[in-house]
């Protein structure tokens, strides 16, 4: 008689185990997706303020630029001010620099 008891509880304790690990996969999924929405959103969150940064940076250096040239050289042609929103962070330092010395506003700016 305990054979049929112990034949019994088999099939229940395997069944209890598949159950188990079927509900502990789905938990570690659910846990693995919640892990990747937090981290994408930390990313998101991190790469906004940099560029937010770098935009304002951007920004700040054009305005200091327009001032020094308008200063310099009287009020700049509008297509000067669309280069001046176009260029990169770099050429505007650039720019920045030759504006001490230059003569001309085309010996700040160069060649378009």
């Amino acid at each position: 008689m305990v054979r049929d008891a112990e034949l019994g509880k088999r099939p229940a304790t395997k069944r209890g185990m598949e159950q188990g690990l079927q509900e502990g996969m789905e938990q570690g999924i659910q846990q693995g997706i919640q892990q990747g929405i937090q981290q994408g959103i930390q990313q998101g969150i991190q790469q906004g303020i940099q560029q937010g940064v770098q935009q304002g940076v951007q920004q700040g250096e054009v305005a200091v630029l327009k001032r020094q040239l308008h200063k310099r050289f009287g009020e700049p042609p509008e297509e000067i001010e669309l280069r001046l929103h176009k260029a990169t962070l770099e050429q505007l330092e650039v720019w920045a620099d030759r504006v001490l010395d230059a003569q001309t506003l085309d010996e700040v700016l160069g060649a378009p």
